[in-house]
């Protein structure tokens, strides 16, 4: 019986390990100095308190840092 107990505890801390390393993004490699990459100053915003139904709306400054295009090609709101 507490051999049961202790097997599925660790099959939980296991699993809830997994999930949190999957949930990390992976490690950035190093640019070329001449490769395009997108800096954007400001990751996040504060509305604040906003009332129900208020129309709000903040705009995000991306940067193309680099010598070549820069092509956007997928887009996910976090």
């Amino acid at each position: 019986m507490m051999r049961k107990r202790i097997t599925g505890v660790a099959a939980i801390v296991l699993l809830a390990t997994l999930a949190a390393r999957a949930q990390q993004p992976a490690p950035a490699t190093p640019a070329q100095p001449n490769q395009p990459r997108l800096e954007v100053p400001e990751v996040a915003f504060n509305f604040g308190y906003v009332p129900q139904g208020a129309s709000i709306s903040h705009v995000f400054w991306l940067k193309s840092v680099g010598a070549d295009t820069l092509r956007i090609t997928d887009v996910r709101p976090g």
